[in-house]
Order: C-alpha cells, then structure tokens, then sequence
C-alpha cells in the first residue's frame, strides 16, 4: 500500500488508542475491483481488526484498566506526541509493532479527508451502540459513566487534532488564520 494508506491506519491506531498493535490485527486491503491494471488500487479499506483494547490509553502491558474504554484516559490523551514533528502519541505495548509513529501529511490529510466525513449523528450512533454510557468514566471503578455526547465531543476534539496539524517534510506548516492567529 502507499505510504499515504500506511500512515493513515497508523494515525487511526492513535487516534483509537490502540494498544495492542500486532501486525495480524491491522489491514488494509484492496476491495474488489478496486486493482489497477498496474498492480495498484483505486479502492482501498483500512481496518483495524480485533480492537478490544481502544479508547484508553496505550500501554506497555496491555492493561484494560488504562486501555479499554476509559474515557478519562483516552479523552486526555493527545493526538500528537510531537505536533511539530507530526508524531502520534501511542505508547508501544509489549505485543505491539507502533511506538509513537511518524505520520507524513499524505497519511494525516488521507484520514482527515475521512474523518470530517463523519456527521455528529454517525458519531453518537457509534458510542450508542458501543454502550459507552453503561461503563464506568475508568474501568474497574464505581464513578458514573461518560454520557455520549462527553464521548462525541472528545472525538471531535481529537478528529480536530488530526485535521488542524498540516506536516510538510520534518514538521507543520503554520497557517495563518486572522481569528486566532498563526495555528498548527
């Protein structure tokens, strides 16, 4: 796949907070027909296969305390370990293949273009269906759960994340917007 597609199923594994990143359970694959005649694709699909352990925080052993569905973790857990230099922020685990990827602008603008395709009612269906708001706010604790819409505003803020930070060769390029003044 083009480096592009690789970067982008990287960003979402840091997005995601995916920590147990094996290579079995990553993929992207061409969808059929989607093979050019010069051994390319012009369809692509990107998964994630078998994500247990997402939306916490990455750790080095796995732990679903920390990694599986805890929204004090993952909501502040940045995007960027390294915005200047476009590198996420996913911790590697013990099983895992990525540690803090480097993402090239290619990659980060490929799941960006996808990500602000998501309506705010796509969003709420997700963390409706994944039940998010009959777990508690951290495993293995008794607080009251995060509501939906807690949940929907932390992916936003981290969609915004990826789609805010332009990279160009070794960092961002700074964009000029006369409201808030020179942003990432």
């Amino acid at each position: 796949a083009p480096r592009a597609q690789r970067d982008a199923l990287k960003l979402l594994a840091v997005l995601l907070q995916h920590t147990d990143t094996k290579a079995v359970q990553e993929r992207l694959l061409c969808l059929p027909k989607g093979r050019t005649d010069a051994g390319g694709c012009d369809e692509p699909f990107m998964m994630l296969h078998d994500v247990g352990l997402t939306f916490g925080q990455a750790n080095a052993f796995n732990r679903t305390s920390v990694g599986s569905v805890n929204f004090d973790q993952w909501s502040k857990t940045p995007i960027w370990k390294d915005a200047a230099a476009c590198v996420g922020h996913l911790s590697k685990s013990n099983t895992g293949t990525l540690d803090n990827p480097k993402i090239s602008e290619a990659g980060r603008q490929f799941l960006a273009d996808l990500l602000v395709q998501l309506t705010d009612q796509q969003l709420r269906d997700l963390f409706e269906v994944a039940r998010v708001d009959h777990c508690s706010r951290r495993p293995d604790s008794a607080e009251p759960p995060a509501t939906v819409e807690e949940w929907v505003a932390a992916f936003k803020h981290k969609r915004a994340e990826i789609v805010d930070n332009h990279c160009t060769g070794d960092g961002p390029t700074l964009i000029s917007d006369p409201n808030k003044g020179d942003t990432r």
